[in-house]
């Protein structure tokens, strides 16, 4: 109880556990043994943000003592505490390795493009125009247009064109650069679209 901080909970009901609570309690439940293996379902889904925090730095402390296995479709904490990484689509293992490895392998030239707001059509426009770009691989649009993740095949023309074309679309932008690929951008290229609460990386 006092590796998952709980001992100063120890008398308490459990019944009386918050939901982080309880998932550490389950924790501690399965290393009364001592294993060697340790295998975790979801273990931070529902939790709140300081939830999911610390139950990650302990997810990140019991590295040192057993094999940990861990299955989530956040792929921020996937990078976050995994040193080897399995990318799974409908049941099949597609592709496994350390981050690093995976990045250099899968991940291409990334920018980021934060437009100023109030520009809707212009956004669309621009989008249009990049999806028509044979460099442009992918153009994905988070928060209705508040970024654009553009992903392409060529970093050197890239670098030389996409801001012209930003530029001849009329479009003002806040932000503007080039991004460090992720492992979303990975498992997007390899499967092809955002992981849901089903699958697991």
């Amino acid at each position: 109880l006092e590796l998952v901080g709980l001992a100063d909970a120890a008398r308490r009901r459990v019944g009386g556990y918050s939901g982080g609570m309880r998932q550490r309690l389950g924790i501690a439940q399965a290393l009364v043994a001592s294993p060697s293996l340790l295998i975790l379902d979801e273990p931070v889904s529902s939790l709140d943000p300081e939830g999911r925090r610390d139950l990650l730095s302990l997810i990140e402390q019991l590295r040192a003592s057993a094999t940990v296995i861990f299955s989530t479709h956040v792929l921020a904490d996937v990078e976050r505490i995994c040193d080897r990484i399995g990318i799974m689509d409908d049941g099949r293992l597609v592709t496994e390795g350390p981050l690093d490895d995976l990045l250099g392998r899968y991940a291409q030239p990334v920018f980021r493009i934060e437009p100023e707001p109030g520009q809707s059509r212009t956004v669309a426009r621009l989008v249009a125009t990049l999806r028509a770009t044979a460099w442009v691989d992918r153009v994905t649009e988070e928060g209705e247009g508040a970024r654009l993740i553009v992903s392409v095949t060529d970093e050197a023309t890239a670098s030389a064109g996409l801001l012209p074309l930003v530029v001849a679309a009329g479009l003002q932008v806040a932000v503007y650069e080039r991004a460090r690929p992720t492992l979303e951008d990975v498992f997007l290229r390899l499967v092809g679209r955002v992981p849901s609460s089903r699958e697991a990386a």
